[in-house]
């Protein structure tokens, strides 16, 4: 039934956003000597990511490193300053916000570490993530959310996902006044695309997205984007922003 409610919806990002890390590269410590073999990095720099990790887990495997262990190691990832802090307030004002998260990671390693202390797991309504599972010889595996439907990455197309997210919640009566999209990677510039005058861009200072709004900036044309573009550092940051719509 349609609710007719008006909300803000937080869309984060999971590695380097959330958590402070990569979350193949954590997984990647790992692999003996704590560093994966020369040849899956190399392949990891061509973009094939989920062919990497879907590689990066059978050499685990093979090296005699459980899933247990690898889910185990996942919740000891650290989050990045102040965003528990961000995911706490989030959950204390569910009546104002919708929280989703898109990630080119996937479901087995984002749902390990969101049961980190302190977290709330229902603060996040929605994960749009590759697939993770384990099969019944007790191994992992991952595969891609989508199949190259955008430039923008091979496995996951955000910019895809987010207006569907929004159609989805539109047809129960919920609509967003705006959209606070916090991120830090080149993947993360395709769902800002179609953001509105009145929605927020948070690109994380010192890494891929805001080196990409910076040269769109140098380079205007029609496809610049409109939202306000608000860097970040910290979740202190990100936090004076969401606290923002609960003024009057």
């Amino acid at each position: 039934m349609a609710t007719g409610k008006t909300k803000v919806l937080a869309v984060f990002d999971f590695d380097r956003t959330i958590i402070d890390y990569n979350s193949d590269d954590w997984v990647a410590r790992l692999c003996p000597g704590g560093e994966p073999p020369d040849w899956l990095w190399e392949k990891y720099r061509q973009g094939l990511f989920m062919e990497c990790v879907e590689e990066l887990l059978e050499y685990l495997h093979d090296n005699g490193v459980s899933s247990e262990d690898i889910l185990k190691y996942m919740t000891t990832v650290p989050y990045t300053d102040g965003m528990k802090d961000v995911l706490k307030f989030i959950n204390n004002s569910k009546d104002v916000f919708d929280c989703i998260v898109m990630s080119g990671s996937n479901e087995l390693f984002i749902e390990a570490a969101l049961k980190a202390d302190g977290i709330e797991r229902t603060v996040i309504s929605k994960v749009y993530t590759n697939v993770g599972y384990i099969n019944e010889e007790g191994r992992m595996h991952v595969r891609s959310y989508h199949d190259k439907v955008c430039k923008c990455s091979a496995d996951l197309c955000k910019g895809t996902l987010l207006p569907e997210y929004i159609r989805e919640r539109a047809q129960k009566g919920v609509t967003y006044k705006k959209v606070v999209y916090v991120g830090d990677g080149a993947n993360d510039l395709c769902p800002c695309k179609g953001l509105g005058s009145s929605d927020v861009v948070m690109p994380r200072k010192g890494y891929k997205l805001i080196d990409k709004i910076k040269e769109m900036e140098s380079n205007p044309t029609e496809d610049n984007l409109k939202a306000k573009v608000i860097p970040w550092e910290r979740g202190s940051e990100v936090l004076a922003v969401l606290e923002d719509d609960l003024q009057p």
